[in-house]
């Protein structure tokens, strides 16, 4: 769920970069002076929470996406239309990423009509290419393309070779199912299995369908201002691939990380491992059942990362039961944070930052520490 920004801070007078601003649904505020939409964003919050928040600014407002997923549809290749989730708009260009993904937008529209590959009909559900997923690691300079198709009776093989010359992986996944999702089981990869990205003093792998932080101009600082709030033994619920335990491995005492992706815990082993991190171990688990059989010392620290939906009810009241005297809460949705924080009992907010992870949109993080009386 999206920031509700009111209308009225947001002062639409810019003229936009991108000749699909309006009718593409991957950006809102093309049009508002950067500058403004920062403002917009941290008055919005402010009012929401009832105190004054600093929103920290990307250091460039474009080409700052890590991953993006382009819809293979109706014969086009590009975002949904805004508003509209069965229509796509055509993308020769988009400034969200950085000009080498960009460049190959073009070069990709070609090649699909040169093979006649099919795209996925998001109304019949029947089709052939659903998603040509990029992901860029900046700090290598490494690039993938993941090709998701509706099935293993493809022909998106030629398309795979042409990527493959311009490109540093190429992975083929299958999406069967029905509803809409661009995650897949991994078929074939072509060169590298992962990428690497340098965050502070570490780097990290990241795998064709793990979580990362979108926004890799400004992840450095996200993450030194969460790992400056963790102090002692430490639970990192919702770890990923261990990006933020790791990255507070040499303040902690000892970090546990919990996450229910067997895969995301297989990479964060061993980002672990080539980070030296030998106090951070990880345990694939549920969190909600996770902690509720865990019998080991109550943490100094907690950190919560949780999905934009926040933390379900349940969690809450074994976080309350818990009872750390800190809790690190990173979170992507202003609005359940707001709902969360006011339900954790005896917690006070003492710390809270906002990072425009996302400039062009409506969504900011958020970094907080909350203290227990």
């Amino acid at each position: 769920m999206a920031l509700e920004i009111p209308e009225q801070l947001l002062a639409r007078d810019t003229t936009p970069r991108c000749p699909h601003f309006g009718d593409c649904g991957g950006c809102a505020m093309q049009d508002v002076p950067y500058e403004a939409q920062v403002r917009a964003k941290a008055e919005t919050v402010s009012r929401m929470l009832g105190r004054d928040v600093e929103i920290t600014p990307s250091p460039d407002p474009y080409g700052y996406r890590h991953r993006m997923d382009y819809v293979v549809a109706f014969g086009k290749l590009g975002l949904r239309m805004r508003g509209r989730g069965d229509q796509v708009v055509d993308l020769h260009e988009c400034h969200l990423v950085r000009p080498r993904v960009s460049a190959l937008l073009p070069m990709v529209h070609a090649w699909l009509d040169e093979f006649g590959i099919r795209g996925f009909n998001l109304v019949t559900k029947r089709g052939d290419l659903r998603y040509i997923t990029f992901r860029h690691a900046f700090s290598s300079d490494q690039l993938m393309a993941i090709l998701v198709t509706a099935s293993r009776d493809t022909a998106v093989e030629p398309l795979a070779q042409r990527l493959a010359d311009h490109v540093d992986s190429v992975v083929w996944s299958v999406q069967p199912r029905v509803g809409d999702d661009s995650h897949g089981d991994v078929q074939r990869i072509r060169g590298h299995a992962t990428l690497e990205q340098r965050i502070g003093r570490s780097t990290f792998e990241i795998s064709p369908d793990c979580f990362f932080q979108n926004n890799l101009l400004l992840v450095d600082e996200l993450y030194a201002a969460a790992a400056g709030h963790i102090r002692g033994r430490t639970l990192d619920l919702f770890c990923g691939t261990g990006t933020i335990g790791i990255h507070a491995a040499e303040r902690a005492q000892h970090v546990t990380g919990v996450d229910v992706s067997e895969a995301n815990i297989e990479l964060a082993r061993r980002n672990a491992e080539r980070n030296r991190a030998g106090n951070v171990e990880f345990v694939t688990d549920k969190v909600n059942h996770f902690l509720a059989f865990y019998d080991g010392p109550v943490p100094d620290t907690v950190v919560l990362d949780p999905p934009r939906s926040g933390l379900a009810p349940k969690l809450i009241r074994k976080l309350n039961r818990l009872a750390a005297p800190r809790i690190v809460y990173v979170s992507c949705n202003p609005n359940t944070f707001a709902l969360d924080i006011d339900a954790l009992e005896r917690y006070e907010l003492r710390e809270l930052r906002g990072f425009d992870m996302f400039p062009q949109t409506p969504h900011v993080e958020l970094v907080s520490l909350l203290t227990r009386d």
